[in-house]
């Protein structure tokens, strides 16, 4: 039995969204979840700490030492502690999916991206759905921040409207970069704008989305919680990039009977099956 569906956005957002390819929320997301998931990342955080290598869940940046951590990224918290369960299946961010993909909507995966102080990476353009290409483009991202999220310390930079125009190649010259950088025009970048967020706040955006983010230059990290979600007629062609035991599961609505197959040619990421690290490491590897 999933969480009965509650419809939260009004009409305008929903326009907005399907016009934008995204949409920033202020102060939604409810008060003490929002505490009780920082406290637990900082916990997790920690435990992250004497890490000499990086496991199933931590990604760790190159400089990465026991004791001073420089951790990038934790995958799957949903399977580290219930609290991420319930912020994603039960919380007011499972409606919003479902309002947002007009329909059922299941899990696809969850992460906890640390944007590292005095230097933590630029993540070049790219969109999400060719990464995991599904048989329709029906994905949204919800963007939770856990502190406050700047330009100075390299918050996420969305193209608005670029979800219309179709996915785009993440290969350069045979070899899988994991950006579309090359694609990305002058007109493009001058609309490209910041979501500067609070903790509360949540964006979402679209599969097809372009998006990324600049370097933080500042001497605080930028923690975010972002959950992938799907509609239930959208099943993936390619092995997962970020694999739990909850995929698939259902968040609002029942399991689709059938699957929705958008036409058109798919240019498909490499063969992840064997495991993959984080966008930071691929693309780190292509520049």
């Amino acid at each position: 039995m999933t969480t009965p569906h509650r419809p939260i956005l009004s009409q305008a957002q929903l326009v907005e969204y399907q016009s934008r390819g995204y949409l920033t929320l202020r102060d939604r997301l409810d008060r003490a979840l929002l505490q009780r998931l920082t406290d637990v990342t900082d916990r997790l955080w920690e435990a992250g700490r004497m890490l000499e290598t990086p496991t199933r869940h931590y990604d760790l940046d190159a400089a990465h030492r026991p004791g001073k951590p420089r951790i990038r990224r934790i995958s799957s918290p949903t399977e580290l502690d219930d609290v991420y369960v319930e912020a994603a299946f039960e919380s007011i961010l499972g409606d919003i999916a479902a309002d947002l993909v007009e329909g059922a909507v299941k899990f696809y995966h969850a992460k906890i991206n640390f944007k590292l102080p005095s230097g933590g990476a630029e993540i070049g353009w790219h969109q999400d759905w060719p990464v995991f290409p599904h048989t329709n483009a029906n994905l949204v991202a919800l963007s939770v921040p856990l502190n406050p999220s700047r330009a100075g310390n390299g918050c996420l930079r969305t193209i608005p409207g670029t979800h219309r125009q179709g996915p785009r190649s993440h290969w350069a010259a045979g070899k899988y970069v994991l950006n579309c950088n090359a694609s990305v025009t002058a007109d493009e970048l001058a609309l490209a704008e910041d979501s500067e967020l609070d903790p509360g706040d949540i964006v979402a955006h679209h599969g097809l989305t372009v998006h990324g983010s600049g370097p933080n230059l500042s001497d605080a990290m930028r923690t975010t919680l972002i959950i992938q979600y799907a509609a239930a007629d959208a099943f993936a062609y390619t092995a997962p990039v970020i694999d739990s035991r909850h995929r698939n599961h259902m968040v609002r609505g029942q399991p689709a009977t059938h699957a929705r197959v958008e036409a058109g040619s798919i240019e498909l990421p490499p063969d992840f099956s064997a495991g993959y690290s984080s966008i930071y490491s691929l693309q780190g590897k292509a520049s």
